[in-house]
């Protein structure tokens, strides 16, 4: 292979833009420790010539909107898997969902250090949904009843009680849930 040495080394944009062998994709960036679904798509980018960026940043639209429609595009696999019976199906488009999603949303924002932790403190404030006494579940059960002006209920389940909207058992805040609190990652 002929590499003229008066060529420029290209930025990934401009390597998008035209390909040839004279690209040098860069150094895969090791920042931080594994993230599931993450490090996947970040080794698959920098194999592939795509970005990975590793500082929060909002891309031009054409690169946050492909990763958007590719995302409808698995939303509407899995409704067809769902529709037609086909698990395997229904598997694949979860898997493709996660990846473009999780890996490829997160590495184009440069959220990488961020997802995790972030996840975590978003599942600290799920489960802050349940009750933790019989009297917080009741006092709930009264509070999202006058809110959502239709009846709700509890149950106990396992050790926790949880408060349901009795229509379509939609799962009610406990009056002590707490917002997640994102920013604190930035």
């Amino acid at each position: 292979m002929l590499i003229n040495k008066n060529m420029k080394k290209r930025n990934i944009n401009e390597y998008r833009q035209v390909k040839d062998s004279n690209y040098t994709p860069p150094k895969l960036h090791k920042k931080k420790n594994y993230v599931p679904f993450v490090s996947e798509v970040e080794k698959f980018n920098y194999t592939m010539g795509k970005p990975n960026n590793y500082e929060p940043t909002i891309p031009e639209k054409k690169e946050w909107q492909f990763v958007y429609d590719f995302i409808l595009e698995e939303l509407e696999e899995y409704k067809e898997a769902c529709e037609t019976g086909n698990i395997v199906e229904v598997l694949d488009a979860l898997c493709d969902i996660a990846y473009v999603s999780l890996g490829n949303g997160t590495m184009l924002h440069g959220l990488k250090d961020q997802i995790w932790p972030a996840y975590q403190e978003v599942q600290a404030s799920n489960m802050s949904k349940a009750c933790k006494s019989e009297e917080e579940a009741q006092e709930t059960v009264r509070v999202r009843s006058e809110e959502q002006k239709e009846a709700c209920h509890y149950e106990k389940v396992g050790k926790y009680f949880i408060v349901y909207r009795t229509r379509d058992r939609k799962v009610m805040k406990n009056i002590n849930y707490f917002r997640p609190d994102l920013n604190k990652f930035f």
